[in-house]
């Protein structure tokens, strides 16, 4: 006998969320999901009804679902779509395609940053450098640059990230048991801008496990890419889901408890430790801790490889 919906108690449930103890019908779910999103935005007050709101998109199942799920919890707000196309070979390309379908499916603007139209240069180049084992730190850099460089030409002032439970309790266990305190703080639902003219970082899936993003993509048949990026293999990113996932195995809260608990933490941690100082980088007026910001020295250093590549040959 099938088991129903404990929401509508009529349709069949296909969907089990053991932390919550429900059985959904993809439609409750879907409902479900998108009414956690609200309840998220309006707890944490991460934007108002009159702020346009810029949402980075990837092309992947997390920042697509954030989107739609966004468009739908506040219908009458303004969403402004951002991609960055790192020029990684077919996999960019292919995400600029779902997150062109994501954008006109929702009926929202859309800004695209063409790295190699831009600067010459794709994520592809720093393979061949000493970098090519630090290609995730280098592309983390170049995007949180870029999506603040779409989000000015935008005209937004607030950022949404896809960034799920799952990813915010990875990085947490990461920076906590490698001491990296001042990092906790930056993994707070909403983050304030750094330096006047910046944007102000808002967390929506902040409390929706990565699980669920799929589910509702496919229930909702939101686009999303259908490759993965090929220089993540070997990442931690998938060492953190292992751990999550053992963790989580005799205590479908863990999650949640565990959440709950660093959010009190970065609280402590805001109070006791001193942020660093922050001053203009030189060269494009982005933060910087020396006067030269990480995505100006990185995109120096492989303009410099490049040009010496070109001399010798």
């Amino acid at each position: 006998m099938p088991i129903k919906c404990r929401k509508c108690h009529s349709a069949d449930a296909e969907i089990s969320l053991p932390y919550a103890g429900l059985s959904l019908c993809p439609e409750c779910f879907l409902d479900y999901y998108v009414k956690r999103i609200k309840r998220t935005v309006e707890k944490y007050r991460m934007f108002r009804e009159d702020e346009p709101v810029g949402v980075a998109i990837s092309g992947g199942k997390d920042s697509a679902a954030l989107l739609h799920g966004l468009r739908r919890a506040f219908p009458d707000q303004e969403f402004v779509g951002l991609y960055v196309n790192l020029g990684i070979p077919e996999y960019s390309d292919h995400c600029q395609e779902k997150a062109e379908k994501l954008a006109d499916l929702v009926d929202v603007e859309f800004h695209v940053f063409d790295l190699k139209k831009e600067e010459g240069i794709s994520l592809n180049d720093f393979r061949r450098t000493v970098f090519k084992k630090k290609i995730c730190s280098v592309c983390g850099t170049i995007k949180r640059h870029t999506f603040e460089e779409l989000a000015k030409r935008a005209g937004v002032k607030v950022l949404a990230t896809g960034h799920n439970m799952d990813d915010i309790l990875g990085f947490m266990f990461n920076n906590f048991f490698s001491g990296q305190w001042p990092q906790l703080i930056r993994l707070k639902p909403v983050l304030p801008p750094p330096t006047p003219g910046l944007t102000r970082k808002i967390k929506p899936l902040i409390r929706t496990p990565e699980r669920e993003s799929l589910l509702y993509c496919l229930y909702a048949e939101v686009p999303f890419r259908e490759m993965d990026c090929p220089y993540s293999r070997g990442t931690k990113t998938k060492e953190r889901l292992r751990m999550l996932e053992t963790l989580s195995q005799d205590n479908p809260n863990f999650r949640h408890q565990a959440l709950r608990i660093f959010l009190k933490l970065s609280k402590i941690l805001e109070r006791d430790i001193e942020q660093p100082s922050i001053v203009p980088c030189t060269n494009c007026g982005f933060p910087s801790l020396n006067g030269t910001c990480a995505y100006c020295k990185r995109i120096a250093y492989i303009k410099k490889v490049l040009s010496k590549d070109t001399e010798e040959k």
